[in-house]
């Protein structure tokens, strides 16, 4: 059995972008950085940059594959901070909850021994040994985060009407109208048909029945309805009568290519903003990824200013310039 990385829908793999990253104390090498009493080391960095191109295509100039190796060791060094800042507040994740870990995972995957896990990781360049120590360091990550960052995160209702507030120009409703139409079809006698018609309706009679009566249109079955509309969503001489008339008016004969229309504004509906009850979702959702990136990039920030981080040379010079 083959664990392929990514598979859509399957827990393990999801995982094995991230944890694929060998143990710093499993083979000696090269240390890239030390952050605090730990190491981020060249291995993890190729590890880390691999999994990335793996899901890149696969012309990537050397520009951007520079940008990718940045950015990994950056990753790299910050998730070292999170885990160096997890053991000082003891948060980290206990071999119990690594073990209900695996055994979700072999669940999540159909796995029913041990010999097949191992097979499944092997294809992975992963072992059980290997998975259970990644698996703990993330989730000691996550519940630091979780602890550190996410209580940071305001996204109350005050919080969020301020966003709606702030930028309600997002939610602005443009006016529209709500028409119905008799419709006569172009030929000898057409317009002098939708003159009488229109006539009619502005004399009082009832707009269904002098539908049903006069129009030739595909809303004949619906009493003319036509729906509701913004502004320049019908055809212009139509759309300059619907907004000129007042709601419960009726316009003069207006030909088009189709023929003669002759429309009644049902309703008017005025400029105005979407209520925060329904823009509330959309601004949360939207906040609560744009709040977590933001107070995340700032915790670690502050972490980087109270560590003692040592830089190699070859790391060095993969970071930007400042």
């Amino acid at each position: 059995m083959t664990l392929h990385r990514r598979r859509p829908g399957t827990a393990l793999l999801a995982l094995l972008t991230v944890l694929a990253v060998p143990a710093s104390a499993e083979v000696l090498e090269q240390i890239l950085v030390h952050v605090n009493g730990r190491i981020v080391t060249q291995s993890q960095l190729d590890d880390r940059v691999r999994a990335v191109l793996a899901e890149a295509p696969p012309d990537l100039d050397q520009g951007r594959r520079d940008d990718i190796r940045r950015a990994a060791l950056k990753e790299l060094v910050d998730e070292a901070l999170l885990e160096d800042r997890a053991r000082d507040l003891d948060l980290v994740a206990t071999d119990a909850e690594v073990e209900e870990q695996v055994k979700h995972l072999k669940e999540q995957n159909s796995i029913a021994s041990e010999e097949e896990f191992v097979r499944a990781l092997s294809a992975s360049n992963l072992t059980p040994a290997r998975l259970r120590e990644q698996l703990k360091r993330t989730s000691t990550i996550q519940r630091v985060v979780g602890r550190e960052v996410n209580s940071r995160v305001d996204l109350s209702d005050d919080a969020l009407r301020l966003v709606y507030e702030r930028q309600k120009e997002t939610w602005a409703v443009p006016e529209k109208v709500r028409v119905s139409e008799i419709l006569v079809n172009a030929g000898p006698g057409a317009e002098e048909k939708a003159r009488e018609a229109a006539s009619l309706a502005k004399g009082g009679a009832r707009f269904e029945d002098v539908v049903v009566r006069f129009s030739d249109g595909p809303t004949r079955s619906k009493g003319g309805d036509m729906g509701t509309f913004g502004r320049g969503e019908l055809a212009a001489a139509l759309d300059a009568a619907a907004f000129s008339l007042p709601a419960g008016g009726v316009s003069d004969p207006i030909e088009t290519k189709s023929g003669w229309h002759v429309l009644k504004v049902v309703e008017k509906v005025p400029a105005g903003y979407r209520p925060f009850a329904e823009a509330k979702g959309e601004i949360l959702r939207r906040e609560q990824e744009t709040q977590f990136q933001k107070k995340l990039a700032e915790y670690v920030e502050k972490l980087k200013g109270e560590a003692i981080i040592k830089y190699s040379d070859e790391a060095r010079a993969l970071m930007p310039k400042p």
